[in-house]
């Protein structure tokens, strides 16, 4: 029996369909083998990741395997301040209030941007912890 993988935007249109959507994806790459679609790249923000399962939902994909991964973007030098007001921020395993709090940073931390997960969620670092934390308590550091 002859598997067949339908790979390229000369092939799927499902590529095509992805590259339109212009979020963004570097080196994307999207087979559809037996009906099992594959969709691989990196992406600056995880909201871009998230919008693949969207559109291809739309598409009425049945099995996909969304293996996109979010940039690290550690070597930018980007840095937050923590702008609670006066309690520590929770660090966090995962993107929500719902998982596992790794540690805490103290009001007026600086911490380092590792990925933009979403617009609510950024993955930030010390010299002792690394996890999501909510944006609503993080301001950007102006670089002088």
């Amino acid at each position: 029996m002859i598997h067949l993988e339908k790979k390229s935007e000369e092939i799927n249109p499902l590529y095509t369909y992805l590259k339109d959507a212009d979020l963004g994806i570097h080196n994307l790459q999207v087979v559809d083998q037996n009906g099992i679609v594959t969709v691989t790249g990196e992406v600056q923000e995880g909201q871009s990741m998230e919008r693949v399962n969207e559109l291809l939902a739309a598409k009425n994909i049945a099995s996909l395997n969304n293996n996109i991964t979010v940039a690290d973007l550690s070597d930018l030098g980007i840095r937050y301040t923590v702008n609670t007001n006066s309690s520590n921020l929770n660090c966090r395993k995962g993107p929500s209030t719902d998982q596992d709090i790794v540690g805490k940073f103290p009001k007026g931390a600086v911490v380092n941007l590792v990925q933009r997960h979403n617009a609510t969620w950024h993955k930030v670092r010390n010299e002792e912890i690394e996890g999501y934390c909510h944006t609503d308590y993080l301001s950007q550091v102006q670089n002088t």
